[in-house]
């Protein structure tokens, strides 16, 4: 089978003003995609578009939030007007957090879903006649976190957990229309220093540094979305870490709940100074 080619195609992006997402927009540019930046945030998004196009590529930059329909509806029509199709839809715009259910505020719980779960529902939904006659790819940036419930990141590991029903769905709806549908399980990823997380009162912190654990580099990432474009993947799981959980999950399910139960301890010991 041959390979599907994102040179000339058109790619949306959405949190592509940073991390991840501006790897992996400046990884289809270099394959000779036209890339579509979006970002609540115009200051980052108008000086990543500036970088990619001092680059040569070719780049158009729409502010907007996800999680709000008629941005994703304006963000398609940008597209499409200046562009004329759209190829690729990449979901990956997202928020952390941090904290066990009982002290996490309900408004943290409610833009966990809004951001990470209604946040690629629209652009999904806004985009989908047009992918449907290019049959073209929906990708999804996934987390390891959405295997399985995960103590005191309870409301992030549910919103990834729908995540992955959400997609499965999908794929299943997209039967026979050519569509390309792909959900990537990232793993821990090296973060810009400025990337933040919710905690459980509602307050933005910026990611601590997790030295122990061994970390995938942003444009390996990229690579990883743009080869499963390229390939028509339905999922990959980044990381020796994540590949690891998922099979440790299928094949002893019990011994990985019992790590989860002791790894809860030690926070709640490490919390109460114990």
């Amino acid at each position: 089978m041959s390979r599907y080619s994102v040179k000339d195609k058109v790619a949306i992006v959405t949190g592509s003003s940073q991390g991840i997402g501006k790897a992996i927009a400046i990884a289809l540019s270099a394959k000779g995609a036209k890339v579509v930046l979006n970002s609540r945030s115009l200051e980052p998004l108008q000086k990543t578009k500036t970088e990619l196009k001092e680059m040569g590529y070719d780049v158009l930059a729409v502010q907007g939030d996800v999680s709000v329909y008629d941005d994703c509806e304006r963000l398609v029509k940008e597209t499409v007007d200046t562009f004329g199709q759209i190829d690729i839809l990449i979901n990956n715009a997202a928020i952390s957090s941090e904290g066990s259910i009982e002290d996490t505020s309900p408004e943290v719980f409610e833009k966990m879903f809004k951001i990470n779960l209604m946040g690629v529902i629209n652009p999904t939904k806004a985009a989908l006649s047009y992918i449907r006659k290019t049959k073209g790819s929906i990708v999804f940036t996934g987390s390891i976190s959405g295997f399985m419930g995960l103590p005191n990141y309870s409301a992030y590991s549910s919103s990834k957990m729908a995540l992955t029903s959400l997609v499965h769905a999908l794929k299943l709806e997209l039967v026979g229309t050519g569509v390309h549908v792909g959900l990537n399980y990232v793993g821990f990823t090296e973060n810009e220093e400025q990337k933040t997380f919710i905690t459980a009162e509602g307050k933005s912190e910026v990611v601590p540094v997790r030295k122990q654990f061994a970390k995938m580099s942003r444009e390996k990432v990229a690579k990883h979305f743009v080869k499963g474009i390229e390939r028509r993947k339905y999922k990959q799981t980044l990381t020796w870490l994540g590949k690891f959980i998922r099979v440790g999950l299928q094949y002893f399910p019990q011994i990985f709940e019992m790590a989860m139960t002791l790894a809860w301890k030690r926070i709640q010991k490490k919390r109460h100074g114990i």
